[in-house]
């Protein structure tokens, strides 16, 4: 008896109280200021100047313990093509990211990796960027470019851009 009474008792406390609220602004950024950060990031890109450019989005990813879907984008484009990669959690597994558009722009919303490991593989002309600097708690992330010429590795290799939002 004493159990039931003390739930509802801690779950009042943990909420602040009954009819408690706070008021502030909005703590998460709009997808249009995600693509900016990104775009500023890049400096040079063929969407420079676009009041609001039109852009692909891939849904989020949930990965604990392994259980959860990976990120895929197998579709090719003859122009290029602003993606933006929503946001990742990755917490004791492995989070795969598949980007073959050699002409994706892909813009990467925030990610969260927790003893875990992202794995991105991308096509060889494909863009990266973050909006925001991702957190990373024992764990890693690697980039792994596919379709290149025989070009040697060390010129293949594309850092993996990142700029804090506004």
């Amino acid at each position: 008896m004493r159990r039931r009474l003390l739930l509802p008792f801690l779950l009042v406390v943990s909420l602040g109280g009954p009819g408690a609220a706070v008021e502030r602004e909005a703590r998460e950024p709009s997808e249009a200021d995600v693509i900016a950060a990104c775009l500023r990031t890049w400096g040079q890109s063929p969407f420079a100047g676009a009041e609001a450019p039109r852009f692909k989005v891939l849904g989020s990813s949930v990965k604990v313990f392994g259980i959860g879907s990976d990120v895929t984008d197998e579709g090719t484009t003859a122009e290029p093509q602003l993606v933006l990669v929503k946001s990742v959690v990755n917490v004791l597994g492995k989070a795969r990211f598949r980007l073959m558009n050699p002409n994706g722009w892909y813009c990467f919303e925030s990610a969260v990796t927790v003893l875990g490991k992202s794995e991105i593989t991308a096509a060889c002309g494909a863009h990266l960027a973050s909006s925001a600097d991702g957190v990373t708690v024992l764990g890693k992330a690697v980039v792994q470019r596919v379709g290149c010429s025989t070009e040697p590795p060390a010129e293949r290799a594309r850092p993996l851009e990142s700029q804090p939002l506004p």
